[in-house]
């Protein structure tokens, strides 16, 4: 009985290794190769697409409380941020002015697109 608890063991740890389990340190990956970062305990995030001609490769800043995040969006305007906290925060994008945008952040991932424009110089979103 000892000899089928120990084989059931190794190959339950096999299996966790084969499917890149978080204990073994397995990185996900978005499809193209490049590693995500998996979110901690805790952690809620936002995510979605700016589109405009300033929506590309934009950085982003979401604050919530005394807790930011960081985050650029990719070359086709998708972005995600995620951060240790949650309720009310302010999205920033690019040189907006704090606070920027209010957004909602919650224990389940949620969606934001904008329309990302610049007048007289600053950034301004639109939620579409």
């Amino acid at each position: 009985m000892k000899k089928l608890a120990s084989l059931f063991a190794v190959i339950l740890g096999l299996s966790a290794v084969a499917c890149g389990s978080a204990t073994d340190g397995g990185e996900e990956t978005d499809g193209s190769g490049s590693a995500l970062s998996s979110p901690a305990a805790g952690a809620e995030t936002i995510y979605g697409t700016l589109t405009g001609s300033d929506g590309p490769s934009a950085h982003l800043t979401l604050t919530c409380g005394a807790v930011t995040a960081e985050a650029h969006a990719d070359s086709r305007g998708s972005y995600r941020v995620t951060i240790n906290g949650g309720g009310r925060c302010h999205l920033q994008v690019g040189n907006m002015p704090a606070p920027g945008e209010l957004v909602f952040v919650y224990d389940e991932p949620t969606l934001y697109d904008y329309e990302v424009t610049q007048v007289d110089g600053v950034t301004q979103i639109s939620r579409r």
